[in-house]
């Protein structure tokens, strides 16, 4: 098993997005919700995955739509960090985080 630690950036004048739930998808498989505080913590399968994630929103329902492909190795950590957009309908940032 490998571990993706998904964690959140939110400038403090944008603290009402956590509220929000941030909707994550690995390899096209269930939306997960995680709050937009703290890191979480997500096991999969050693190998090629493919990360979406967005905030859920009213208008556009998908606030900053982001996404990254990421590749691990058995007992494996990525880090990635999620930052939701200034305005609403720009995408968000998912980029790797140095450990």
């Amino acid at each position: 098993m490998a571990t993706i630690r998904i964690t959140s950036k939110v400038p403090i004048v944008q603290s009402a997005l956590k509220v929000r739930p941030l909707r994550v998808t690995i390899d096209g498989g269930e939306e997960r919700d995680l709050s937009l505080s703290g890191s979480h913590d997500v096991q999969v399968e050693a190998g090629n995955h493919h990360v979406e994630m967005y905030v859920a929103w009213a208008l556009p329902a998908r606030m900053g739509p982001a996404q990254i492909d990421v590749s691990l190795q058995d007992r494996d950590t990525v880090e990635l960090l999620y930052k939701p957009p200034w305005i609403r309908t720009q995408p968000g940032k998912l980029t790797l985080s140095a450990p």
